[in-house]
């Protein structure tokens, strides 16, 4: 009987401590750019191209010049490049965004970046 009300005992716990380890799903931004891909173009390097996520967690760009590995926390979509230095730089995303809006994104790495949704 102590066995039972041990073992109970413990899937209560992790019902409830499982959510806390589990990562924030994506906001409906973020599941537009995941979806459809974006128009980046970054301010300071005066470069614009379209950026596609895919599902297996990698990304490429700009003709092939931007690629990496990226994941989503919540609302910041976390990238890293080589080809910009990044390593896990993570910026968030405004929510309520639709296909065709466009917004200026602050990334950690290489500063102002307008996003327009595809």
């Amino acid at each position: 009987m102590k066995l039972v009300k041990y073992t109970l005992a413990a899937a209560a716990a992790l019902v409830v401590v499982a959510p806390a380890f589990a990562q924030a799903a994506p906001n409906d931004t973020l599941t537009i750019v995941l979806a459809k891909g974006a128009t980046l173009n970054v301010v300071s390097m005066g470069a614009t191209g379209d950026v596609a996520y895919k599902a297996d967690g990698t990304f490429s760009g700009f003709d092939g010049q931007y690629e990496g590995t990226y994941k989503i926390d919540g609302n910041k979509l976390c990238s890293t490049s080589a080809a910009v230095g990044e390593d896990n730089a993570c910026v968030e995303y405004p929510a309520g965004k639709v296909s065709g809006d466009k917004f200026t994104l602050k990334h950690p790495t290489i500063g102002d970046i307008e996003v327009t949704l595809k």
